[in-house]
């Protein structure tokens, strides 16, 4: 673990430094945060470094990817990388391992990894259009999941024919503009004057479910993280209530979102993802 979070450590510097060279605004999340806060620095049974920024210096970041992230770093979403088609992107390293255990058949860079999540508007008067954007980004999302993570099955032939209509829809549209879908419908409120932010990364319905308050971000704090100084949102304490509870200085041991995942420090991923095929086969 300790090897692990090592690298996360490298990556997480390299990160920082390119948006504070580039007046980028970033932040701790998620069980990042919370180990920031707690215990500063990892929680003893987290496994990753999660990061997160709002859309418009998130994109500037993207832009970036070329110049700031040569090897060992690699910069990874949907226009990086071959059918990776999350909505958030992850900061590899190279010549090592993170893989899920979901990823065993996808080509895309698997070496360990930080993430950062993207938070987009949500508009403060949830009507019809919202609803109708909703339906619409679900339906992009679940049509490159299904094309591209789910397999045939003759015992389920209902979710077979889902597969085929997925695949199908991929193949005229073009999964890119699946995706284009997808972040147009979440990103439409971007432009509008709204109290509260959302990441809908994994699942949309997040949205309704993990909304935040803008106000928490308007000034950044730094605050010790092992070796480093991470950067916080001032209203931290906020963040941590909505998605802890008001006990969240106590620790307590949860399952990791990922599942159990396959890390190598120093075995690049395409040799595990040959043995782990080897293994399924």
């Amino acid at each position: 673990m300790k090897e692990l979070w090592a690298v996360e450590l490298e990556i997480t510097k390299h990160i920082l430094d390119v948006c504070r060279r580039h007046g980028l605004k970033i932040w701790a999340d998620w069980g990042s945060l919370l180990g920031t806060v707690r215990e500063k620095g990892f929680i003893p049974w987290d496994e990753d470094v999660d990061l997160m920024m709002m859309r418009e210096d998130y994109e500037k970041l993207l832009k970036l990817a070329d110049t700031e992230f040569k090897h060992p770093f690699f910069l990874q979403t949907v226009h990086t990388d071959r059918q990776y088609f999350r909505g958030h992107a992850q900061v590899r390293y190279d010549g090592t391992a993170a893989i899920l255990p979901y990823d065993i058949d996808q080509p895309f860079h698997q070496g360990i990894f930080v993430d950062i999540f993207v938070y987009d508007n949500v508009p403060d008067r949830k009507g019809r259009k919202w609803k109708r954007s909703l339906f619409k980004a679900r339906w992009a999302q679940k049509c490159l999941q299904t094309a591209y993570y789910r397999r045939f099955c003759l015992k389920k032939p209902f979710t077979s024919v889902k597969n085929l209509f997925a695949k199908v829809a991929c193949c005229l549209l073009g999964p890119i503009n699946v995706y284009r879908i997808y972040e147009k419908q979440i990103t439409r409120w971007n432009n509008t004057d709204c109290k509260c932010v959302a990441c809908p990364s994994f699942d949309l319905k997040q949205i309704e479910r993990e909304t935040r308050e803008k106000s928490w971000y308007d000034k950044t704090v730094f605050m010790p993280f092992e070796d480093i100084e991470m950067p916080v949102p001032e209203g931290y304490h906020n963040v941590l209530v909505s998605l802890y509870g008001n006990d969240y200085m106590t620790p307590r041991k949860d399952s990791s979102e990922h599942g159990e995942v396959i890390i190598s420090t120093d075995r690049p991923y395409q040799e595990v993802l040959e043995d782990l095929k080897k293994e399924k086969k």
